[in-house]
């Protein structure tokens, strides 16, 4: 498989007004002087990094003990094991530099890789590792024995990781955002001990993709949280014997959004086998298949279930002193007395209050955590200012320019400055051509009109199904980049710091068959009709899929759109990810269609001004505030919903009053909702779980059924809502 959409650049030199453009174009240009407009800080830190060339790379120790922060070429910089301490910062080129293995010293704080692929990551032990950052690491296994590794953030992390801490040591509040892993196996070993606890660590997203064989073994751990799991064609070899989730002497462990299945592995084993004092699932629909057998629990597992299907787990041998409460449970069976719209406590149907709930309601309540910080999000660069269409009038035009140094070097580096074109850019998708600027408030550009793509994708026959894009702005013109029909799959792609302004679609997916596993980081739309728009063909059919798989946008920004973000599949779309993304002043934040287990995380939706800022298929939400908004339906238009931990702070309808959506399924946990939850039109089937309703205080208790309208409380408790998933111990 290729790849996809892979937006990176990088540049380092900068230019004011005459410059000779490069051995490849003897012609001078001018151009104009930019205000002086910063970058985004994690861009500024990039450019003011120590530029090594690769002529140098065996001095590599040398340079990262002397400058503290280093900065690579595109190429391979192996040769050299290298060792990070503490305030040392990495960045390889956007393409992802190779480089040997790195070790991270004992000791170490705020430790920041990026775009790396390094043989491998050691982590030492002896003292904490505390405050680092690894970001888009690929194809490089985290290795740590016996080491106390805390607070620690893996972002966009395409490897293995695997920490041993069974003799000593720990691991603790670690924050792994995007772990992707393709083929490894193991893909995911964390070994915790009894005398020095590991906890708190949070999985959000993660892709286990075509194990060979064991997929994960989690070990003595007091919590571990995944949100956002997916596993496909686990065991995929037959090299293997154990479920592809294996976790055993587990304290708490809470898992939701989970998905995925495996009819077409060589030896097919089952989903889960989980030993644990507490397990959580909410909203799972992964399902083992043919002879995989039924997953397993301990007998000692109590278990909060609330709405999934597929194939139910069994207990193991033993006296059974956990508890089963499932809510919603769908099992695939022929009808045993137990609707789908059910809640059993022990198999036993609950209509009324449950008595004698004590254990079962401090298992609900839990213990109150941190919750994740919330973003603080940059004002935005705006190098050409509120003008910027009538000064473009009669300005040169470097279409040209720029497309000589894609089609000569591969990637164009483009110095600061503005580069109008009158005329698109031509990028061949084989995972070797881009454009790469010297960040959002340097590097421009800028369409001379509005009616053509400033950027078009070409199909290639070989190669990866991916380009670079990075730090740059892209204003202007109809669309900021477009991907044709002839467009097969766009795959693997990382972009980085760019923003879309002022087009009628920033980015447009054009009757693609999919794109697949994309890493978008800092990618912002703003005064877009349409900031993302995937527009697949309208009648599906295998060859022409149309979907959008696991694209994770990251700290992005959509601001003033008629509609941020447009995904309207006809093959379902599955695990899209939005995570500490801002949303403000577009009419409609999310148009979405026929997706599974697609979530916003740590977000925030503001000034909203449309009829809704959700609708059509559920989006799950994780710690997200909803307040300033003036929508006039409601908050939420679809068929369902799935949040958890958020506060909707605006007395507006959370769900529409329309007759769009008859059936209406909804899950809310740990929650503040100011506005009115009740419908008036059709049927409705919920779960409300420790979550106070400001507009219905009559549904403000420990856990609530709601059967066809019809409310039914069933633990009469007060309830102390604050997030449970996204927090730090």
């Amino acid at each position: 498989m290729k790849h996809l959409i892979y937006f990176l650049l990088f540049s380092s030199v900068v230019f004011s007004q005459n410059y000779n453009y490069g051995i490849d174009e003897p012609q001078k240009q001018v151009l104009p002087v930019l205000p002086i407009v910063n970058n985004q800080l994690e861009e500024i830190e990039y450019f003011k990094a120590y530029l090594l060339p690769i002529t140098k790379k065996a001095t590599l120790q040398v340079a990262l003990d002397t400058y503290g922060s280093v900065r690579l070429e595109k190429g391979d910089y192996s040769g050299v094991n290298i060792v990070m301490r503490s305030n040392q910062r990495l960045y390889g080129h956007p393409s992802i530099t190779k480089v040997s293995t790195i070790t991270v010293a004992a000791g170490s704080t705020k430790v920041y890789l990026e775009s790396l692929t390094p043989t491998n990551i050691l982590l030492q032990s002896g003292s904490v590792i505390s405050g680092c950052t690894f970001k888009s690491i690929k194809y490089s296994n985290l290795i740590g024995a016996n080491v106390m590794f805390e607070n620690n953030l893996l972002i966009n992390f395409l490897s293995a990781i695997k920490i041993d801490c069974s003799g000593s040591g720990y691991f603790r509040n670690n924050k792994i955002i995007r772990h992707q892993v393709h083929g490894n196996s193991p893909q995911l070993v964390m070994k915790g001990n009894s005398t020095t606890p590991s906890y708190g660590n949070v999985h959000l997203h993660t892709n286990f993709l075509t194990p060979a064989g064991e997929t994960t073994d989690i070990d003595n751990l007091q919590s571990a949280t995944f949100v956002g799991l997916d596993s496909e064609a686990w065991n995929l070899n037959g090299l293997g014997t154990k479920p592809m989730f294996y976790a055993k002497n587990m304290g708490d462990v809470k898992i939701a959004d989970f998905g995925g299945a495996n009819s077409y592995s060589s030896v097919q084993t089952p989903t889960f086998d989980i030993d644990a004092n507490n397990l959580l699932f909410f909203h799972k629909y992964i399902k083992g298949e043919g002879k995989s057998g039924s997953p397993t629990i301990s007998s000692k597992t109590n278990v909060l279930y609330y709405q999934g299907r597929h194939d139910d787990y069994v207990r193991k041998a033993g006296t059974i002193i956990g508890y089963d409460f499932k809510a919603y449970f769908i099992d695939d069976l022929p009808y045993n007395g137990i609707a789908d719209n059910d809640i059993t406590y022990n198999g036993i149907v609950q209509k009324s209050i449950v008595q004698n709930s004590t254990q079962l309601t401090n298992h609900i309540i839990g213990t109150q955590h941190t919750p994740w910080v919330r973003p603080t999000w940059e004002t935005l660069p705006d190098p050409l200012g509120a003008n910027w269409r009538t000064q473009r009038a009669g300005k040169p035009d470097s279409r040209a320019y720029i497309q000589n140094l894609i089609d000569t070097n591969g990637i164009a580096e483009l110095p600061e400055g503005v580069f109008y074109i009158g005329s698109t850019l031509n990028l061949i998708v084989d995972g070797l051509k881009g454009i790469k600027g010297s960040g959002t408030g340097k590097t421009v550009i800028c369409g001379l009109t509005d009616d053509f793509p400033l950027i078009t994708l070409f199909e290639s026959p070989t190669g990866d199904n991916n380009f670079k894009l990075d730090f740059l702005t892209l204003q202007g013109g109809s669309v900021g980049l477009y991907s044709p029909d002839e467009i097969r799959q766009l795959a693997f792609l990382n972009s980085n710091y760019v923003v879309f302004r002022n087009q009628n679609y920033g980015i447009h997916l054009y009757w693609n068959f999919g794109l697949d596993n994309v890493f978008l980081n800092n990618i912002s739309f703003v005064n877009c009709n349409i900031g993302f728009f995937q527009e697949p063909k309208p009648t599906y059919d295998f060859e022409n899929a149309g979907y959008v798989d696991k694209a994770v946008f990251y700290n992005g920004q959509f601001i003033n759109c008629n509609t941020a973000i447009s995904m309207r599949a006809t093959r379902a779309n599955n695990l899209n990810a939005w995570i500490n993304c801002k949303f403000d002043n577009n009419d409609l934040a999310f148009d979405i269609y026929s997706h599974n287990f697609s979530f916003a995380a740590n977000c925030d939706f503001t000034n909203h001004k449309g009829s809704n800022i959700i609708r059509d298929s559920p989006l799950s939400l994780y710690n997200c505030n909803f307040y300033n908004n003036n929508t006039t339906d409601a908050i939420i238009r679809s068929w369902g919903s799935f949040i958890e931990g958020c506060n909707f702070s605006d007395n507006i309808p959370l769900f529409s009053l329309t007759t769009t959506h008859y059936n209406n399924q909804n899950y809310i946990l740990n929650s503040i909702i100011a506005g009115n939850v009740t419908r008036t039109y059709g049927k409705t089937q919920a779960v409300y779980v420790n979550s106070n309703f400001l507009s219905n205080p009559t549904l403000s208790k420990l856990l609530v059924n709601i059967n066809d309208n019809i409310p039914t409380v069933i633990i009469n408790s007060k309830p102390n809502p604050y997030p449970q998933f996204l927090v730090t111990q």
